[in-house]
């Protein structure tokens, strides 16, 4: 696959109207008057849009539509997720704006990049142009990064090559690669050691601690309670610079402050730094023995560790200390699950739904709970709500995307999977999948991008391999196949996400057969 990209200059695309019409018709210029061109899928903080020949600014919800040449713009300490009428997935950083040109010929999508950061997420051919001050990326079943500044655009490629070019120069690039396009200056190649890294505000941090009212932005403080808190709020947004900041100046205060460690437990595991993960969160547990936070934190790198028992250990004790704490039971819930006790996650959903009926999680829980059940219409229903109540968790988005394609609605389930990888770039499990769902519309030419993307990022997860030995097999592919298929075997026990024993054990049987 190729990406070609060219200089332009950012035409502005607005044209005044006035406030008296804007007042009393602020709908004048919606996407509801038009072809719509892009939705939000999520929107996390402030998040605002001005219409094409509207001169306010309007804020946006989920699912609102917008048409081209709406500019978009996202506000500090906030994240937005827009999905393009052709495919692609924008996932949008704090302080960026960006202006949405539509779909031009050859159904490209056109998208000036004004300022901040753009991870692109596309599976189509010739999909995307994303113009900038100093350089385009036209994007061709591609992922990675695109992060404008005062004078360069930076890019960083995932997976797929590029052709940058300007008025100065032309350079290659490959999935790996990334490069910087100085205003007046060709493109040159810079080093990144970790690709991947560059996109750290776009990932899903799980909670472990209910967010503080006021998550007390830009204050001074020495509170380590305080700081602790206002990190939790930081990692929501994928502030992850400042909510590191924040937890190392509460730990100077209180080197025993469980929240804070548990808090970096969280950090090292979304990272796939496991087992400074798992350390953290026994220290955090050392620190405070009856810290609900701490518990959950050491649920999450056991399970990160594939000790289904450890993880649910921790979340029994966290409950029976703190039964008052919503989050814990919604994570009770969701470990009873992986070993298919329904009975008993269902009871713990209900009750972290009494304590707070607001909890994504715990709708989550319920999702999935139907859809072991085959009720799809229950299933999706739960799954929406639990994407309203966090539009940054990828989970209900992967749930409603499994239950769309039971009920053969396979194109608008893989929608939703992008949706999912974009909400959390270096999720192993949903990137198998979104395989899986690209390999059921008989895309065969980009179902090995996926798995093998799965498997760099969690090597010890027998999922892609499992499916990807699948796809070998049924596209005459034997020796791979099986080659992938021993890979699952010896990984089996590995397999923890909503999964029992006994499944594991059925699962290593059909293999074996």
């Amino acid at each position: 696959m190729t990406m070609k990209l060219m200089t332009s200059y950012l035409p502005r695309l607005f044209l005044g109207t006035s406030l008296l019409v804007v007042w009393l018709s602020p709908s004048i210029a919606s996407a509801a008057e038009c072809d719509p061109v892009a939705t939000a899928v999520s929107v996390q903080g402030k998040v605002d849009v001005r219409h094409v020949d509207v001169t306010q600014w309007q804020p946006v919800a989920l699912n609102d539509t917008f048409c081209a040449g709406d500019r978009i713009r996202v506000g500090d300490r906030s994240r937005a997720d827009v999905a393009l009428a052709n495919q692609p997935v924008l996932r949008l950083d704090q302080n960026t704006v960006i202006t949405l040109g539509g779909i031009q010929k050859e159904q490209t999508f056109l998208v000036d990049l004004v300022q901040g950061a753009t991870y692109f997420f596309s599976r189509a051919t010739r999909a995307l142009d994303v113009r900038t001050a100093f350089v385009n990326a036209g994007v061709e079943g591609t992922e990675g990064l695109i992060k404008v500044g005062d004078n360069r655009t930076e890019i960083t490629i995932f997976e797929g090559k590029v052709v940058a070019a300007n008025d100065a120069g032309t350079l290659s690039l490959t999935g790996g690669e990334s490069a910087v396009a100085i205003q007046g200056q060709a493109p040159a190649y810079r080093t990144i050691v970790k690709p991947r890294d560059a996109v750290q505000w776009a990932l899903y941090y799980p909670p472990v601690m209910e967010l503080p009212p006021d998550d007390f932005a830009g204050r001074e403080t020495n509170d380590p309670r305080v700081l602790a808190g206002r990190a939790a709020s930081s990692l929501a947004v994928g502030r992850v610079e400042e909510a590191s900041a924040d937890l190392e100046r509460a730990l100077q205060l209180d080197p025993r402050n469980s929240e804070a460690l548990a808090l970096q437990s969280i950090i090292a595991i979304t990272q796939n730094d496991k087992v400074q993960g798992l350390a953290l969160a026994q220290q955090a547990v050392q620190a405070n023995p009856q810290s609900a936070t701490a518990h959950i934190a050491k649920s999450y790198a056991e399970q990160a560790h594939f000790n289904l028992d450890g993880a649910k250990e921790s979340l029994l004790v966290a409950v029976k200390a703190n039964p008052d704490d919503a989050l814990a039971w919604a994570r009770l819930a969701e470990i009873h699950m992986s070993f298919q006790e329904m009975d008993k996650a269902l009871e713990a959903a209900k009750k972290a739904a009494e304590l707070n009926p607001n909890l994504s999680r715990t709708q989550t829980v319920l999702g999935f709970a139907y859809l072991m059940q085959v009720k799809t219409a229950k299933a999706r229903e739960a799954f929406t709500k639990a994407h309203e109540l966090d539009q940054s968790d990828p989970l209900p988005k992967l749930g409603l995307g499994v239950a769309k394609m039971r009920d053969g609605e396979v194109a608008e389930g893989r929608a939703d999977l992008e949706a999912a990888a974009s909400l959390d770039p270096n999720n192993a499990i949903v990137r198998s999948y979104l395989g899986k769902a690209l390999f059921e519309e008989k895309r065969t030419e980009r179902v090995d991008r996926e798995y093998n993307i799965a498997k760099e990022l969690d090597p010890q997860d027998p999922t892609p391999f499992f499916y990807h030995a699948l796809q070998k097999q049924l596209t005459n592919r034997p020796v791979e196949a099986l080659q992938d298929m021993e890979k699952a075997i010896e990984l089996n026990d590995n397999r923890a996400v909503y999964r029992s024993k006994l499944s594991l054990d059925s699962d290593l049987a059909a293999r074996r057969a």
